[in-house]
Formats: C-alpha cells, structure tokens, sequence
C-alpha cells in the first residue's frame, strides 16, 4: 500500500519500472513477479522454498494471518527470511531523537511499547502509519504457527560505517530486526 501510494506521489516508485528491472537483473525460468498487497497476495499451497519479506511487515497489523498464509505457502522445510523495523525503533515517540540544545540526539524516546497499533511516521517525505508490534508478537507468533527461528537479529552498522554522519548513533538503538524462521 505504501508503494502504491509513492507511486502516485512521485514517478521514480512506478511498480511496473521496479518489477521490469528486477526481471531484467533477475531473469529466470524459475522466478516469477507479482504486485500484491502482503494481506490479498493469492498465497499457494506449498508452493515456495523461500518466502522474503523486506521492510513491509511493520505496514501490517495482523502479523499471524501473514505467518499463517506463508507458512500454508511454504514447501516443507522452507524458509522465511524477514527484515522489519525493531519494535524499540517502532515504539519510539514520532520516531526520531530528543535532540539537546546543540541539536544533537540525547537518547531514543520509547513509550508505549506493549500497546500495538498503528503510529503515524514521516518515511521519505511522506506521512505513513505503521504498525508497531512488541518483539513477543513477532517471534512469538512465527513460533505459535508452527517455524522455529534459526537465527535472529538486532542489525546494526558495520564496523566501517561507523565514520559517516550518524552512524555512532545508529548503535544507541536498534533500528532493523531480522529473522530466518524455517518451517519443519
């Protein structure tokens, strides 16, 4: 839904350019692009070995139907691989820093975090709400439908990033959660 909307607020985000260039890079027999918003996606039985979601699912309020069609859509021993926002960056107050008079960021504001719902948010210049969820509701409701989580992780700038402008404070708080879950 977000993309939909960018796409008609700003010509760069057109879905159909995104998906010929992924094909053009990606071409295969074997791979085929669909535009779907993630809670009407036409989710086959069985039919993947692997399931990616990238940044979408902190746009969603009913994580366990999501987990339920995927891992319906997932071949035995098939994978999940998700990237959402951390629930501390999501539960962050306007999700930005109290800055000091210097205009410096003084620490991460997080308040309300076991009340999810909906949070108004500024992203690329654009007003969006998005879900906040408490780590509990994500991994506990991948484990609930039945995958295990074979790694999880709190991402945070490598180590040769730290020289640009704000990375430092990129580790003041986690920003990105990352998980592999795997269906048995």
């Amino acid at each position: 839904m977000l993309l939909r909307r960018l796409c008609k607020k700003n010509r760069r985000f057109r879905k159909t350019e995104k998906r010929e260039t992924a094909r053009r890079k990606n071409a295969g027999a074997n791979i085929a692009y669909q535009v779907s918003a993630i809670e009407t996606f036409d989710y086959q039985p069985e039919a993947y070995d692997c399931v990616i979601s990238n940044l979408a699912l902190h746009y969603v309020s009913d994580l366990d139907a999501v987990y339920r069609n995927v891992y319906a859509a997932l071949k035995p021993r098939g994978i999940f691989l998700l990237n959402l926002e951390h629930p501390v960056f999501t539960s962050g107050v306007n999700q930005d820093w109290i800055y000091g008079a210097d205009q410096k960021p003084l620490y991460w504001p997080v308040d309300n975090y076991f009340y999810p719902g909906a949070r108004p948010a500024r992203f690329l210049g654009q007003s969006v709400v998005k879900e906040h969820h408490t780590l509990t509701q994500i991994a506990g409701g991948l484990l609930a439908c039945g995958f295990s989580i074979a790694a999880l992780e709190e991402a945070c700038p490598a180590p040769e990033a730290l020289s640009l402008p704000g990375m430092r404070d990129e580790m003041r708080r986690p920003m990105m959660l990352l998980i592999r879950a795997e269906k048995p």
